[in-house]
């Protein structure tokens, strides 16, 4: 019995595939056709790239932006796409802004609808998921007016990219030894007269990363902070083209109100790809140079001297999100000889430098940071007199006259010294990056030792006090001499928390107001948490018309460890009323 109903039931199964087969499965067979829309429908950022590009490629000719792609930070647009991780739900589109950098130090970008509602914002590199319609994206520095428009229809279930047709401006601010600095300049667009601001360099104590500017292509003048817009001297220029990231270096004298000497389109460190995620470079320099000098009418003799320099800048950058770790060494080495006096060498310049910053990006706009840095000198600090001096006069803890010498060259510190480290760890976050306010915190903990060995310190002859105040002889030596000041050897530790806070507010196309304060307390040797290191820097611009601009900067530094005999307060205020005309 039990047979025979196993018989039947396997003779009915039979009858029903037959059935099936004969009238089809149901559903719809997943062909790579179907595969391939529905991940386009689902949004699926891989699937929409290969789509949008393709398409775009045969309705444009796309050989100028695969070859401005080259000069980005950042991974061609199709990568970019390609890796984003954006859902775009069922019944919508989106659209795609690329970033030329790849730390995404560009300015936030916004979408508006037809109305003029904001419906999305953030940063470049990433899919937005709009309703099917027409839209406006602006995106760039400046204001409102100054920024970019670009109009873009959105379409169910296709991801429009953005094909980029403005330009990126990166400017890394280094002294003459190319070290990083803050600096501070200023960026007008001379073709189209259009000032942009304010800019700065980066402050590598508290892991700054200098900010990208996003810009219409065109010529632009890159001016000292203050200076006229018509100004000859203290400016450079640089041509921004369609599509392309230029990284511009600027060298600035920070002892000279960070005068600019000189600048142009030069990588800082163009670098070898040792592996996916390890870079290498380095600079090697060397100079000699040989100088005879005679005087026939004086019948004086000759003199000669020869100088020889050599120069090492070499770098290591680990890269891989969302961790990028650089150190860096550089040596400046030069020695002089004159007149084939080997004891009269001297040494100038001398530096050896040895720095290191880790970043990790725990998000785009925050992250922690920690830094370390060494600094000193190789060889014994030398000074030269000129043949218009007649010696070295000296001098004591009291500023008591106490004798001369008439060597050529005098030792004033020994090698090694002075010897400093430094130490940093914090957390650097972008508050927020609006088009009308910008605000950043770098918040975090620092220390420096610094060891000078027993030297001399150069100070001016009205400060000497004489043995008799009939010392005539004493007086006119000390007048035509180089006057040394006894300094015994130091050892300085400073530990404490260090903090930057800064702002940027635009009120339209009007005005504009930018502020940072940084704050240095130290806990030890001694506790300063309630005298701290302060140094403010605030800047006001008012557009009052097309060619008439007004600014007013403050500034205030104030630095008092306990080692200073006299406290560094400054404070300074400037007005500047600045009038642009150029007939075209």
């Amino acid at each position: 019995m039990v047979r025979a109903v196993c018989r039947l039931s396997i003779i009915a199964c039979l009858l029903l595939a037959a059935a099936v087969y004969a009238s089809g499965l149901p559903g719809q067979e997943l062909t790579d056709e179907r595969i391939h829309n529905s991940r386009l429908r689902r949004g699926d950022a891989s699937a929409a790239a290969v789509d949008t590009v393709v398409r775009s490629a045969a309705r444009t000719e796309l050989s100028w932006i695969e070859a401005t792609m080259n000069t980005w930070n950042a991974p061609s647009l199709a990568a970019q796409q390609s890796a984003d991780e954006t859902n775009i739900p069922f019944g919508k589109g989106g659209v795609f802004i690329p970033t030329m950098t790849e730390i995404n130090s560009e300015p936030d970008i916004e979408v508006f609808d037809k109305n003029g509602n904001l419906v999305a914002s953030g940063e470049t590199g990433r899919s937005f998921a709009l309703e099917p319609g027409e839209y406006l994206v602006t995106l760039g520095s400046g204001t409102a007016e100054q920024r970019i428009h670009k109009p873009v229809r959105v379409e169910e279930g296709r991801t429009l990219p953005l094909i980029p047709d403005w330009s990126g401006l990166l400017i890394d601010v280094v002294d003459e030894q190319g070290i990083a600095l803050k600096g501070e300049y200023e960026l007008v667009r001379i073709d189209e007269f259009d000032p942009y601001g304010r800019g700065y360099g980066a402050s590598i104590e508290l892991g700054e990363t200098v900010r990208a500017w996003i810009l219409k292509p065109g010529i632009y003048k890159i001016l000292g902070a203050g200076e006229g817009y018509q100004t000859m001297t203290n400016f450079v220029t640089v041509r921004l083209m369609p599509g392309e990231l230029t990284s511009f270096l600027l060298i600035q004298d920070p002892e000279n109100n960070y005068r600019i000497r000189g600048g142009g389109t030069v990588h800082l460190t163009p670098s070898t790809k040792l592996t996916s995620n390890w870079l290498a470079g380095a600079n090697v320099g060397a100079n000699v140079q040989l100088n005879a000098e005679t005087d026939h009418q004086a019948n004086a003799g000759s003199s000669n001297s020869f100088t020889m320099g050599f120069m090492l800048d070499a770098w290591v950058l680990y890269r891989k999100k969302p961790v990028e770790w650089s150190t860096r060494l550089r040596l400046d080495q030069s020695l002089n000889i004159t007149d084939n006096s080997i004891e009269n060498m001297i040494n100038n310049p001398d530096r050896v430098q040895m720095s290191s910053i880790f970043i990790w990006r725990i998000l785009n706009w925050v992250g922690p940071y920690a830094r370390g840095e060494f600094n000193t000198r190789l060889f014994q600090n030398r000074i030269r007199r000129s043949k218009n001096e007649t010696g070295f006069v000296f001098v004591d803890e009291n500023y008591f006259y106490t004798g001369t010498d008439t060597v050529q060259v005098f030792t004033i510190e020994p090698g090694l010294s002075p010897t400093i480290f430094e130490l940093g760890a914090g957390i650097n976050a972008d508050l927020t990056t609006r088009r009308y306010f910008e605000a950043r915190v770098r918040a975090g903990f620092g220390t420096a030792y610094s060891r000078y060995d027993d030297r001399y310190r150069v100070i001016e002859e009205n400060k000497v006090t004489y043995n008799s105040p009939d010392s005539l002889e004493q007086k006119l030596s000390a007048v035509n001499s180089i006057i040394l000041y006894p300094e015994d050897r130091v050892n300085i530790l400073e530990l404490g928390p260090q903090m930057s806070l800064g702002a940027t507010v635009r009120i339209g196309a009007v005005a504009s107001a930018e502020g940072e304060i940084k704050l240095f307390a130290p806990v030890l040797p001694e506790q300063r948490i309630t005298k701290p290191d302060i140094e403010v820097n605030g800047t006001f611009s008012w557009r009052l018309s097309r060619i008439l601009n007004l600014d007013y900067t403050y500034r205030q530094n104030l630095k008092r460890p306990a080692e200073l005999d006299v406290p560094v307060h400054t404070s300074t205020h400037g007005i500047w009323l600045r009038l642009h005309y150029s007939s075209r």
